[in-house]
């Protein structure tokens, strides 16, 4: 066997675990070559003339695996990408071809596919008639909602996998249960398969609101259990260029300011007022859900507009958007630009247009992207919503970020979006301005994020300053 490439120091011992472990998480920050050590994995298990492996991953990342396989293992593997706009019915014809060319030829056969699609019942039938070799998750913190299709689905196929892996650099997003249903399709005799019996171990539930989690316990136990399959690589192990940060204050026009001051005033009361009587930890539960809807229309204010009760949004402020305007101007490589509301891109798209750039989009709704996940050439700036920003893409090809507006994300999934463009295939030392609107709540959300704070506290601590209200 030739390899393709120099292996890092930190990947042989991780290839030699998933080899040794028919289930394993691979918990490894982005850009340590998580996906070659798979395939790796995947040659060692997989590769006989019958080997067959199921990959499940986000969308954006599809063309990842199919430029993986190509460069670390070409020609050793038929890899099958369920990608473009076919419907189910067309993919499952696909994987049932497949099967047949590997009947007739005696290949190791790869199929990938997204985590949305694979559980749709045409293709579903297909894929649950295969006894896989190999199921791999990528990006596997998608299937921590228990109850989701998605979940339930991979639970299925991992009974029907004689060895599984899941990758992720988060397996934790937003609080310990997201362990749960991960470890039950990679393996159910760690927590089980009963989410009641998980919580009735680790949670406390709230008495008031049904399946909301009051606080999580016995966490030592529960880290034991995860390290039992876990294996960690560090963002330490990685060298890369310099990263500088630059922080832009914009201050909202006096008729901005004055309608967010009374937003904040009505949103406050109104959180306040839910709050009477409630203990602590009722507290929290309660600033976690309605407050955390009252602060994103604070935030909407801080950009320059709110969406009145009839979905409509009104503008209330220029300000952000003629910040972001001039930024752009000055800076002619390329750009990425991120953004939490849909009105955040649409405010990029715009300026765009106006200074005659060529706009991409990274979204719920566009995916402007090369087959292999990354920035094309023909694209000037690059608009990402958060979110959609912050899995398998790969944006080495700009050196400048702008975070227009980072909203409600967790310091990890921030971690995760801004290392798109700081990662391995980056040659340049990589700058990201900070359009921050002064003396608004995203002060206080992207300070507090620096100090690696939860959301929820950073919410409460809006609340306890703010006792003029």
């Amino acid at each position: 066997m030739t390899e393709q490439k120099q292996l890092w120091s930190h990947q042989p011992p991780a290839i030699e675990y998933l080899n040794a472990h028919p289930a394993s998480m691979l918990d490894a920050f982005m850009g340590v070559g998580k996906t070659f050590i798979q395939i790796q994995n995947v040659r060692h298990v997989a590769a006989g003339p019958r080997g067959r492996t199921l990959v499940l991953c986000p969308s954006a990342v599809l063309g990842v695996w199919r430029r993986e396989f190509s460069i670390h293992a070409p020609e050793e593997f038929d890899v099958v990408i369920l990608d473009g706009n076919q419907n189910s019915s067309k993919k499952a014809e696909r994987v049932n071809e497949a099967l047949k060319v590997q009947q007739a030829h005696l290949r190791p056969l790869v199929v990938v596919v997204n985590y949305e699609s694979f559980w749709l019942p045409a293709i579903w039938n297909v894929l649950n008639s295969v006894l896989w070799d190999k199921l791999v998750g990528d990006e596997s913190h998608r299937t921590k909602s228990f109850r989701a299709k998605c979940s339930m689905h991979a639970w299925k196929i991992g009974k029907r996998s004689g060895s599984r892996t899941a990758l992720t650099g988060t397996p934790m997003p937003n609080e310990p249960g997201d362990i749960f249903a991960q470890y039950r399709w990679l393996e159910q005799r760690i927590f089980g398969i009963f989410w009641g019996a998980f919580k009735q171990e680790f949670a406390v539930m709230n008495k008031f609101i049904p399946q909301k989690v009051d606080k999580w316990i016995n966490l030592d136990v529960m880290n034991e259990k995860i390290n039992r399959i876990r294996y960690h690589i560090p963002r330490s192990v990685l060298v890369l260029p310099d990263k500088q940060d630059i922080r832009i204050e914009v201050n909202l026009s006096p008729s901005g300011m004055k309608i967010y001051q009374q937003m904040k005033k009505e949103s406050i009361a109104f959180i306040k007022k839910q709050m009477d009587g409630m203990d602590e930890d009722q507290v929290r539960t309660a600033v976690g859900s309605n407050g955390a809807v009252q602060f994103l229309r604070l935030l909407q204010l801080a950009q320059g507009y709110v969406t009145d009760d009839e979905g409509d949004e009104v503008n209330t402020d220029t300000e952000k958007r003629r910040a972001l305007m001039d930024l752009l101007q000055d800076l002619d490589e390329p750009v990425c630009v991120y953004g939490w509301f849909k009105h955040d891109l649409a405010c990029v798209e715009r300026c765009c247009e106006i200074l005659g750039r060529r706009y991409g989009e990274i979204s719920g709704r566009r995916k402007d992207l090369t087959p292999h996940a990354k920035m094309p050439e023909d694209i000037d700036v690059m608009g990402v919503q958060c979110k959609s920003g912050s899995a398998g893409i790969d944006l080495t090809r700009s050196r400048i970020g702008v975070v227009m507006n980072s909203g409600l994300l967790s310091p990890g999934d921030y971690d995760q979006m801004i290392s798109r463009q700081h990662r391995p295939g980056q040659t340049h030392d990589v700058l990201y301005y900070h359009l921050v609107t002064k003396n608004t709540v995203e002060t206080k959300l992207i300070d507090e994020r620096g100090r690696k704070r939860d959301i929820v506290d950073v919410l409460l601590s809006e609340l306890k300053e703010d006792e003029v209200f």
